[in-house]
């Protein structure tokens, strides 16, 4: 392979240099004086950080508030309860890390809580017919009860409707 022609670089620009002279000096000129008198009321001459004096509004602030140098000291309570604060909140988390691990516990203590207390009603049900089983077979009198019930209301056209209802029981 051959390699390609080199040819000689064609001029893009042209480079110029600046005479060797003094740089041009810009002439002082002195800054106007300002007049003695504001030209409009309420303009006072101000100073700005540059050194340049210019006329300005300046509003003037109330009078300085004099600040106490301590101010009023922390209650003794507030700085316990930000002392506690820590170990309240530790207390909470070793709390709540117990809890997470006695958890499958505590769920089997509550079953058979459950369980327990559906025990108890069982035997107190099975005794309690079997009290009342051996009050019935004893030479007891009879009993008699009878229970009136008496309803009324209005019909759609305006009657007047009444139910009574009466049950009698014995028992021997």
């Amino acid at each position: 392979m051959k390699d390609p022609a080199v040819r000689a670089p064609e001029t893009i620009y042209t480079i110029t240099q600046a005479p060797r002279s003094a740089a041009p000096v810009a002439p002082y000129h002195p800054a106007p004086p300002y007049p003695a008198e504001a030209p409009l009321p309420g303009v006072e001459l101000v100073t700005l950080p540059g050194g340049v004096q210019q006329w300005a509004y300046v509003h003037h602030g109330s009078a300085p508030v004099h600040v106490q140098g301590g101010g009023q000291p922390i209650p003794a309570w507030a700085k316990t309860a930000a002392l506690l604060m820590w170990s309240a909140a530790g207390s909470a988390a070793l709390a709540a890390y117990g809890l997470s691990l006695a958890g499958p516990w505590l769920e089997a203590l509550a079953y058979t809580l459950v369980a327990f207390a559906v025990a108890v009603t069982v035997v107190a049900f099975v005794v309690r017919g079997l009290a009342s089983g051996f009050r019935r077979r004893g030479g007891g009198g009879s009993t008699t009860a009878k229970a009136t019930a008496t309803a009324t209301g209005r019909t759609f056209l305006g009657g007047k409707v009444t139910a009574t209802a009466t049950a009698i029981a014995h028992n021997k």
